[in-house]
């Protein structure tokens, strides 16, 4: 266990020790490293609702009781949060169907607040996602703002998830606890992390507005350390609490920090409106091939006449000349940004399109702020991003995740 967390879990030896604790998403990223500090710093039963056998290879070292389930079967979590004191809700659709990912969020949602009400549950701590706040600008932002449906089916669905807990009337003694951490980085992170680093090597990530956008962002361990506090804290009861770093940091240097770790550089930086050009061209196209591929009559009809240059001028027309000379000018004139091979044969490296909901993500100069869970918890990040990002880099080493055999940036 990191020195810096030691004291801290130290002091809730106590308060912990002896109690019998249920994980959902126990085989995920943030369920797995709860499962690892649980079980290498506390006496503690640990039992993990498991739906896919072939996940858990993560935990498997550790003695711990993985009960085979699927979180939409009420019976099923039933069976599993029977004599638990705490419930740690890390479970969220993330494959699947929309619908199915849909239901996970909400109906999953649903049947551990009833199976913790119907049991001896007394502490469920259900961990949710700033991204309840919506699209968020230039602000402060604190628990107090409104939430607000986004659109986003992972947003909207955590929202509904949260309105459920907050509508229930516990029984049994049942306390209730939502989490709202913001970008969660760390070994194993798959958003921030896996995905950053696929990202970056195989295609071109823009930077809006140079990057000077707000990555709030919290390390690994720390938003564990928040969800200890909040299992035994009585103060916590009831609460919605934000989870985060001590101060956000620009994008910039966010993915400047997985470029160093990669030992080249991927990113451009692309003026909003550039971006927003770019994406709508990219779209277009897309949706033009899907169209041509599904239908096959007008896809005939289409490359029996010259249609097909009229339709070809009216995508290129989405997106200005200016705006196309703009990131060629960043990523080299003799590439198309689309990882087709330029003239003298390399494959040059694609342009990562966003969508308008990402674009404003990527803007926004928003602080998440942490007064509450370090009032309310005792809640103080002992990682800044450097910190995090060193063990992050040693992880993904290990993981070879690192490219070996790319040119380096002089």
């Amino acid at each position: 266990m990191d020195a810096r967390l030691k004291g801290e879990f130290m002091k809730l030896t106590h308060e912990i020790n002896g109690k019998r604790i249920l994980i959902t998403g126990g085989t995920g990223f943030i369920g797995g490293r709860l499962i690892e500090i649980l079980k290498t710093g506390f006496d503690v039963d640990v039992r993990v609702l498991v739906s896919n056998f072939s996940n858990v290879a993560r935990i498997a070292r550790f003695p711990i009781d993985m009960v085979k389930g699927d979180i939409l079967n009420p019976e099923d979590v039933r069976r599993a949060a029977r004599g638990c004191d705490v419930v740690f809700h890390c479970a969220y659709g993330n494959s699947g169907t929309r619908e199915k990912r849909k239901r996970i969020n909400i109906e999953g949602t649903k049947n551990i607040l009833s199976a913790c009400m119907e049991t001896e549950v007394k502490r469920l701590v259900h961990l949710s996602t700033i991204m309840v706040y919506g699209h968020t600008g230039d602000e402060e932002i604190d628990e107090t703002a409104p939430h607000v449906h986004s659109g986003g089916l992972y947003s909207d669905s955590k929202l509904e998830a949260e309105q459920l807990i907050r509508n229930a009337q516990p029984k049994n003694n049942l306390s209730t606890v939502i989490l709202q951490p913001t970008a969660v980085y760390g070994p194993y992170a798959p958003v921030w992390g896996v995905n950053v680093l696929d990202q970056l090597k195989n295609g071109l990530v823009m930077l809006i507005n140079g990057g000077n956008g707000f990555c709030n962002a919290v390390y690994i361990d720390d938003l564990v350390n928040a969800m200890l506090l909040a299992a035994v804290n009585d103060v916590a009861d009831g609460e919605s609490i934000i989870i985060s770093g001590e101060y956000p940091i620009s994008w910039q240097d966010f993915y400047g920090y997985f470029e160093n770790m990669l030992g080249f550089a991927s990113t451009i930086h692309i003026p909003e409106a550039d971006a927003i050009a770019y994406t709508n061209r990219v779209e277009s196209k897309k949706s033009l091939l899907k169209l041509l591929r599904e239908d096959a009559d007008l896809r005939s009809k289409i490359l029996e006449t010259s249609l097909i240059s009229s339709f070809r001028k009216a995508v290129a027309k989405i997106m200005p000349d200016k705006a196309m000379r703009n990131i060629r000018g960043k990523i080299g004139e003799d590439t198309n940004a689309t990882g087709v091979p330029a003239g003298n044969g390399e494959v040059k490296k694609p342009v990562h399109s966003m969508s308008d909901s990402q674009i404003r993500f990527f803007k926004a100069t928003t602080h998440f702020r942490i007064d509450k869970p370090k009032k309310l918890l005792g809640y103080k990040p002992r990682y800044d991003f450097d910190a995090g990002m060193k063990i992050t880099r040693l992880w993904a080493d290990s993981a070879n995740l690192l490219a070996k055999d790319m040119l380096k940036v002089k």
